[in-house]
């Protein structure tokens, strides 16, 4: 789908679906000169569809009937709300709205007309053009060329050739970096989607490897004996009895010229979860959100090699497939991580912790003047949060209001959550400096807690296995995985 911008009006474009949004104070349409001028065009179709339903403008309202004979054949009416309370959230809905008008019928090329492309000081343009393309993906493989489906293919709708943005002005450095984005979190839902036994820790290593590809890109890719031979001990620990061969990736992109200091962004990839599925009552989504940080990273890391950023930037990839294996991590043993701290393994799920423990110390020995960690650990911040929110520790004040905005920008809501020094006292052991975990019910908090052990100065971790995955289709999220995290990570890896 080529989403272009076009000078044309409205009233002069023709095609197979045009689609209009209007703000609430823009209703009665025909009141106003713009929609009368439309209606003109259309031999009185806009006054046909509103004089058949109501409609007031308002965010998710949407009206669909038929156009004009040679000029389109559909008329979609979507709203976009009070002018002014526009935000890119709401804008992507509205975008994923049209989009799913363009499922039956001649669809081939479509125009978004709009009375204006600003709301008080928002550009829409952007997100209405994401919205369209995220919720276009549903269904389709647009990344991973496996074959899941001996019939793929067949039952899918067929995507819209070009989408004609009329009168934006928009920019085609604004419409690659729209591009960039979509892909960057289409790439991330379809590796959280696949099956563990397709993405798998070597897999995304070679993933990694291909994104290296780009100028400005290096990768090293070590297995747990290459891991631990370099001091990464406690990694190698939580990785024993991995079902698939553990990884850990370090993709790192230098740019010509820094203009920042250099960032690290960690991503953990549990490609399947033995204890996860259990969780879920058995369901799918256990065996393969758990690897949701690591879709996150490697999703913002091709939208860095789209386009670019300011820093040097170290993307670490910490992947196993955690399963009950000969030689497994089992509670009650004693790791030493790569800092040289020991930790008693009281829970069950201290794999990824550990993981993330050595991660964070990599981190900070190449170099890294802020971390930020990603993961699914199945933490139990929902409850205070809602499944649409991301739990966000921080160190850093100016760290947390970067990626809230960013996230904000994304459409993705990051919630902070206090790191509160006393916790770390539940992580108080005898015969250990830590234990990994704290009691259940602040097991959240202590995770966090235990973290910050190793984590550097400034530092931040994004807890995302709610909003990781969706049960229905929601706006521009499809059912199943979301991508939640790419995008706050790329807009603020690429400095946008």
């Amino acid at each position: 789908m080529d989403i272009t911008d076009s000078p044309m009006t409205a009233a002069e474009w023709s095609g197979d679906v045009l689609a209009v949004g209007v703000f609430a104070e823009d209703a009665p349409l025909l009141d106003r000169p713009w929609p009368r001028e439309l209606d003109a065009a259309l031999g009185g179709a806009l006054r046909r569809l509103t004089s058949y339903d109501s409609f007031g403008g308002g965010r998710d309202e949407l009206v669909v009937g038929p156009g004009a004979p040679g000029r389109c054949e559909r008329l979609v009416l979507f709203g976009l709300g009070r002018p002014g309370e526009a935000t890119p959230h709401t804008a992507r809905r509205a975008g994923a709205a049209v989009a799913r008008t363009l499922t039956t019928g001649p669809n081939r090329r479509v125009a978004l007309a709009l009375p204006s492309w600003r709301s008080g000081e928002l550009d829409v343009t952007e997100h209405l053009a994401e919205g369209l393309s995220l919720a276009v993906h549903c269904g389709r493989w647009n990344v991973l060329k496996d074959r899941f489906r001996a019939d793929y293919g067949s039952d899918l709708p067929r995507e819209p050739e070009t989408v004609e943005l009329l009168g934006s002005g928009v920019t085609g450095a604004v419409l690659r970096a729209s591009d960039a984005f979509t892909d960057a979190v289409v790439r991330a839902r379809e590796y959280v989607a696949a099956p563990a036994n397709i993405i798998t820790p070597d897999r995304l290593a070679r993933e990694a490897s291909e994104l290296a590809a780009h100028d400005g890109f290096e990768v090293e890719v070590w297995d747990a004996a290459e891991a631990h031979a370099r001091g990464l001990t406690g990694f190698a620990a939580a990785v024993a009895g991995s079902a698939d061969p553990a990884r850990l990736v370090r993709l790192t992109y230098r740019p010509e010229v820094p203009e920042l200091p250099p960032v690290a962004v960690i991503g953990l990839g549990l490609t399947h979860d033995d204890r996860g599925v259990a969780r879920s009552g058995g369901a799918v989504e256990g065996a393969k959100k758990y690897m949701a940080g690591a879709g996150a990273v490697l999703g913002a890391a091709a939208a860095l090699a789209a386009l670019g950023g300011r820093r040097e930037t170290h993307l670490i990839l910490p992947a196993a497939a955690k399963a009950e294996g000969p030689g497994a991590l089992r509670t009650g043993d004693l790791v030493t991580t790569a800092s040289g701290a020991t930790v008693e393994v009281n829970h069950e799920d201290g794999h990824g912790r550990l993981m993330l423990a050595d991660a964070l110390y990599l981190a900070e020995r190449l170099g890294a003047r802020s971390t930020v960690s990603v993961s699914a650990l199945g933490l139990p911040v929902a409850a205070a949060l809602g499944p649409k929110a991301a739990g966000l520790w921080s160190t850093d004040e100016a760290l947390t209001a970067r990626l809230t905005e960013a996230g904000r920008t994304a459409g993705e809501l990051l919630w902070p959550l206090p790191l509160v020094e006393e916790y770390g006292d539940e992580l108080w052991a005898p015969f250990a400096n830590s234990r990994v975990a704290g009691p259940r019910s602040g097991d959240g908090a202590t995770a966090a807690a235990f973290l910050h052990r190793f984590a550097p100065a400034s530092w931040a971790h994004l807890e995302i296995t709610e909003p990781a995955w969706s049960p229905r289709i929601d706006g521009y999220y499809n059912a199943g995985a979301t991508g939640f995290g790419t995008g706050t990570l790329a807009r603020w890896l690429c400095g946008r």
